[in-house]
């Protein structure tokens, strides 16, 4: 069972504590106190959040965590992907211009069905005149022309344009939603980096932590030699230069600890201070399975969603060249209308009686339309050498896809086959410099090596345990690599 860095760290420092302080007690003289030069507060890997800066001026505004409505505190990889792809406005960006795009493939569907028209108008006309025949006075008049009309056209014959015109429409509209999974793809593998960092920035954290707590005992051990006169008193100041080493490095974590937590809350689309973490690794997550370069680039072939977008591209672009080249063909189509109309007139003057009026006459036409190109000045020419340029540009993407494809495949294998063997490096590096400390400490207490070999067997320990967390969440980070690379992320839009 492979044990996590903090875990590991842990376990490590209990060990020391317990036998650098039973050591100290024994070599310490019975009414010397065995006290620690280290300045309040003391670090802790016990779970309490440490103050940041750990040492120095406390700025606890800078690292506080502000609850967001709705969003837990803790989340999982898939759940922030899910938060970035619902909050993110980069991502909203490009579903917006995918809607555009399927707007264009439902309105190139209506081309095929009738159009359906209806006009109504009333319209008041003045400045005639009408002659009284009681009183032999002419009288000003007005007329009220009212009609109401829907007409029909159906298309019939255009040599196969609108069919053309939808199947490109079609086959855009597949790119376009190919092209949108892949940037939802996209961006969780941007999550997912953003993710591992912070719990590696995390684990850093509390491995400088036990790293100072260990340094901090290993001075008491230095002064209880001291007291003993097994150690001369130039060992405390090497002693603590290493302590104050890990300090620096301490504070250095919390510092990227914060700057990782902003990246992450912000590339989900939410404030930089938002309480929003990563779930701590169990041990028990499952490593995707690799396979040979061949297979994987078949598969990538299969599921990357930009390759299927260049795909349908070509195929679109072949129907738009057809589209622009029949242009050329007659256009046949039928139309038919009904309507009403009647003109009232209206004396307001006159003692005519009753005003006259026209009756409503009703008209009804039926025909067809032909229409033949003969000469359009060039535009059809011009149109299908764009659209000739159009196929060629997508065919050449296509073919860069391709290339993109098998060298990002190839790389993600190689990247993590490489990351895989140095996590198991980085473990025994850890291990051996760990027992390499233990035995130095041990020597040292009987006098049997110098401080400056102490000194070398910390440092060596706290960069093999730095080794060993950014191996462990780089191995993390290159298999979300690897299956990005060939297009197997359980994402859906």
């Amino acid at each position: 069972m492979m044990l996590s860095p903090v875990s590991l760290t842990r376990a490590l420092g209990a060990i020391l504590a317990v036998s650098l302080t039973c050591t100290a007690g024994v070599n310490a003289q019975p009414n010397a106190p065995v006290t620690a030069p280290s300045p309040a507060p003391m670090p802790t890997v016990s779970g309490t959040p440490l103050p940041y800066p750990a040492y120095g001026s406390p700025a606890p505004d800078v690292s506080a965590q502000q609850p967001q409505p709705g969003v837990p505190s803790t989340v999982t990889l898939a759940q922030s992907i899910e938060i970035a792809a619902a909050q993110s406005p980069a991502f909203a960006s490009e579903r917006a211009q995918y809607l555009a795009i399927a707007a264009k493939y439902g309105a190139e569907k209506g081309a095929l069905l009738p159009n359906v028209s209806a006009d109504a108008s009333a319209t008041k006309n003045y400045g005639g005149t009408v002659t009284d025949t009681t009183t032999g006075k002419s009288e000003p008049y007005y007329t009220t022309d009212e009609s109401a009309k829907v007409s029909l056209t159906q298309l019939i014959y255009d040599g196969g344009r609108t069919i053309a015109g939808l199947r490109s429409a079609k086959e855009g509209d597949i790119a376009g939603r190919d092209t949108l999974e892949r940037e939802l793809q996209t961006l969780g593998f941007t999550v997912a980096t953003a993710y591992y960092g912070v719990l590696q920035a995390q684990a850093t954290v509390d491995a400088d932590a036990a790293l100072v707590r260990e340094f901090e005992l290993q001075e008491q051990l230095v002064q209880a030699q001291i007291r003993t006169g097994a150690a001369a008193r130039s060992d405390l100041a090497a002693a603590q230069f290493q302590t104050a080493q890990a300090r620096g490095a301490l504070v250095t974590a919390q510092g990227q600890l914060i700057s990782s937590e902003s990246t992450f809350t912000t590339t989900l689309g939410l404030p930089a201070d938002a309480q929003v973490n990563p779930q701590v690794l169990s041990g028990n997550e499952k490593h995707v399975t690799t396979v040979s370069y061949q297979k994987a680039l078949a598969q990538a072939l299969q599921s990357r969603p930009d390759y299927l977008a260049a795909l349908h591209t070509v195929e679109s672009d072949k129907e738009g060249l057809r589209f622009a080249k029949l242009a050329r063909f007659p256009l046949l189509t039928a139309n038919a209308s009904a309507g009403r109309a009647r003109t009232l007139i209206s004396v307001p003057n006159a003692n005519l009686g009753t005003g006259a009026s026209a009756t409503f006459g009703n008209s009804q036409s039926l025909g067809a339309d032909l229409s033949i190109p003969i000469y359009d000045q060039g535009i059809t020419n011009y149109n299908v050498a764009l659209a000739s340029s159009q196929l060629d540009q997508s065919n050449a993407a296509l073919t860069s896809e391709v290339l993109s494809v098998q060298a990002q495949v190839r790389s993600a294998l190689a990247t993590l086959f490489s990351a895989q063997a140095n996590l198991v490096q980085a473990k025994a590096e850890l291990q051996s410099a760990t027992v390499n400390l233990q035995a130095t400490q041990a020597q040292y207490k009987v006098g049997a090596t110098t401080i400056t070999a102490l000194v070398t067997a910390e440092a060596t320990l706290a960069s093999a345990q730095s080794s060993y967390i950014t191996a462990l969440y780089n191995e993390r980070l290159q298999e979300e690599n690897y299956v990005y690379a060939v297009g197997l992320n359980d994402v859906k839009i």
